[in-house]
């Protein structure tokens, strides 16, 4: 529990390869800061909990079930429980603050 004034700046470890994070665990809720390096995909998965997230840096393209979109700073995403999603990045990281229900 605490706060975290500047995401920009929140102290991100390595969580998988390409992908560095920080996150913070409640009893119903998830909250993470990633950033994801350049030209890195995920073609899909799904999980058992709603999803949201804005993008605080740089560009993604993601796709939700059959749609498809290239969100940039500021923009924002939710995706339900149970929904197929994925994402790839461009020739820059992207840096997003992601939230997810239990």
């Amino acid at each position: 529990m605490g706060f975290q004034k500047t995401v920009n700046q929140m102290d991100l470890q390595d969580f998988r390869p390409g992908i560095r994070s920080m996150a913070e665990f409640g009893d119903k809720m998830t909250m993470a800061c990633m950033e994801i390096g350049s030209e890195k995909e995920d073609t899909g998965h799904q999980h058992p909990f709603d999803q949201c997230g804005i993008v605080l840096e740089g560009k993604i393209e993601m796709f939700i079930g059959d749609s498809r979109c290239i969100l940039e700073k500021m923009d924002s995403y939710f995706i339900p429980a149970g929904v197929t999603h994925g994402w790839k990045t461009f020739d820059v990281p992207a840096r997003i603050l992601d939230v997810s229900a239990k």
